[in-house]
């Protein structure tokens, strides 16, 4: 649909330079067309997670827009949540993301509380799980599977330091002072892709990553 002026009133399209329509990846409908397929998912998740091809996601299963009512009743985020296993028989709760939120780290830290009960509660019904012997089951009765929360920023998050890709988990306020830290629960993290940096750092494609991340950050790109 066009006004007079023969410009779009759709937010979510856009025009390039050659007058060509196409459509902006972070409004929730397109994110979600974008990305409602298994094999789609799965290799935009392979790369930004960096797994090899012996490390890489086999299945997964997904879902969109799953509400938190727990403490956030009409909450509209744009979510995706994928349970995936790997060849190496890791399995991981993962959530996407990509909108800006007030009290953002707040958020951050509610969201991945959430998906942490709710990774859980999933295992504990796994055909994996379910597999294990009365022994095994009291054993693993406390573990919880990966949880990883990836956040697609349109907005500056990783300044000022000249990376678009950090990950966040939990360390030893030791070890950082005596520069000998390493992760103290990498079960749990968070991977952070600041896309506005990513348009300033990352010229061309060269890689999957380079791939999706400058298809998604197309809009924060300002053009094509």
């Amino acid at each position: 649909m066009t006004n007079e002026n023969n410009t779009t009133t759709k937010p979510y399209i856009v025009k390039n330079a050659d007058g060509v329509e196409y459509l902006l990846p972070y409004y929730p409908a397109t994110f979600r067309a974008l990305l409602d397929d298994k094999d789609t998912i799965r290799d935009l998740l392979n790369s930004i997670l960096e797994l090899d091809h012996d490390h890489e996601i086999v299945d997964l299963s997904y879902a969109f827009e799953k509400y938190i009512d727990v403490f956030m009743p009409g909450d509209e985020p744009m979510r995706l949540d994928v349970w995936v296993a790997t060849r190496d028989n890791r399995f991981m709760n993962i959530e996407l993301q990509n909108r800006e939120h007030p009290f953002f780290l707040d958020r951050m830290q509610l969201y991945n509380a959430y998906l942490t009960i709710r990774g859980k509660h999933d295992y504990n019904r796994s055909e994996q799980f379910l597999a294990m012997s009365e022994k095994e089951k009291v054993a693993h009765y406390y573990e919880v599977p990966e949880t990883v929360s990836i956040w697609l920023c349109r907005f500056p998050i990783l300044e000022p330091r000249e990376i678009y890709k950090d990950t966040w988990t939990l360390y030893s306020k030791h070890d950082v002072k005596t520069g000998k830290a390493l992760p103290l629960f990498p079960k749990n993290k968070y991977i952070i892709v600041d896309l506005v940096k990513f348009i300033k750092l990352r010229k061309g494609v060269n890689s999957r990553e380079d791939f999706w991340l400058r298809l998604i950050s197309r809009g924060a790109a300002g053009g094509s």
